[in-house]
């Protein structure tokens, strides 16, 4: 037996329920990031052109942590063929988090959205498929877009129209979703880079317990098998015993909403990214926050979630 035969044999998988964080892919991405110049960087998403050692530096430092708290991590390129040779090429393939989601019925591909992204999601396909991940749902079609969604819970995801989806994708993954989850909210928010990703919106702490923006739920639709209706997110959280955290403005520029829940209650982010009133609300909660500092990987406009593609957790207790 090989030792991808051995690894696709014994991986356990799913992010549904909010339990321990067991093992993620991360992918360091050393010389890619070497193809973002001054004159290109906005075309490769990038906000600035990166400090490149540096960059590593902090990828290390957040790799670091995750092992010191008992986290699996692995290197997307070990799992690839050709490896770094074939991912030197997608500078942006270090956000892994926006190419899948893994769910406990299989993975959730992404349909990346942009000339720079595009290829990325079938990288991460082969490298889920070695690991042992079943590919649930995949979106092929050349106009599609569609960069990911969250897991609300076992039986609900949310989707988002952002600038990274499609309008008339969202509409084709719906009834496919509902195939395998009995419930999908839809949700228009603005069209802006700043939205760029669901989970720059809401975010799970604990089964009970959330982050939110909630200026940017415009209008939320649950959908169910035969039917949908309109409905308002924060009663609907509120009926499901979630109670939101609302951000300000500022924070949710901030990537407030994008952080990895370590456990239920514990959760790692930025140490920038929440205002020192929201920690103290979220402290008199009971949550625990782990932080890291960064300062090059801001050029890239991502957060330490959008590094994160989660693979497993373990069941809540």
């Amino acid at each position: 037996m090989t030792t991808e035969d051995s690894i696709a044999a014994s991986t356990e998988y799913g992010c549904d329920e909010l339990g321990r964080l067991r093992r993620v892919l991360l992918h360091r991405p050393e010389r890619g990031l070497e193809r973002i110049t001054a004159a290109n960087c906005h075309e490769w998403l990038f906000d600035a052109v990166p400090d490149i050692p540096r960059f590593l530096e902090e990828h290390d430092a957040y790799r670091a942590l995750l092992e010191s708290l008992g986290v699996e991590v692995l290197e997307l390129s070990d799992y690839v063929r050709g490896g770094r040779e074939r991912t030197d090429g997608l500078p942006n393939l270090t956000y892994l988090h926006d190419t899948a989601v893994v769910s406990r019925r299989g993975a959730i591909v992404s349909a990346m959205s942009s000339a720079a992204r595009r290829g990325e999601e079938q990288v991460v396909r082969e490298a889920l498929v070695t690991l042992g991940v079943p590919i649930l749902l995949e979106l092929t079609r050349p106009d599609d877009a569609f960069e990911g969604c969250l897991l609300l819970d076992p039986r609900l995801l949310l989707v988002a129209d952002t600038e990274r989806h499609t309008r008339a994708t969202i509409q084709r993954f719906i009834p496919r979703a509902l195939e395998h989850f009995p419930e999908v909210l839809s949700v228009e928010i603005p069209k802006a880079r700043r939205y760029m990703h669901p989970d720059t919106i809401y975010n799970r702490i604990g089964c009970n317990l959330a982050l939110a923006y909630l200026p940017a739920f415009r209008r939320t639709v649950l959908h169910t098998r035969g039917r949908c209706e309109e409905v308002d997110f924060r009663g609907f959280m509120a009926r499901r015993g979630v109670e939101l955290v609302e951000v300000s403005d500022a924070e949710q520029a901030r990537l407030a909403c994008s952080f990895v829940p370590l456990e239920p209650n514990v959760i790692v982010h930025l140490d920038w990214s929440l205002s020192p009133e929201t920690r103290r609300r979220l402290g008199r909660k009971g949550v625990e926050l782990i932080l890291l500092h960064t300062d090059a990987m801001r050029a890239g406009g991502g957060s330490l979630r959008c590094l994160t593609l989660r693979l497993h957790r373990g069941v809540s207790r």
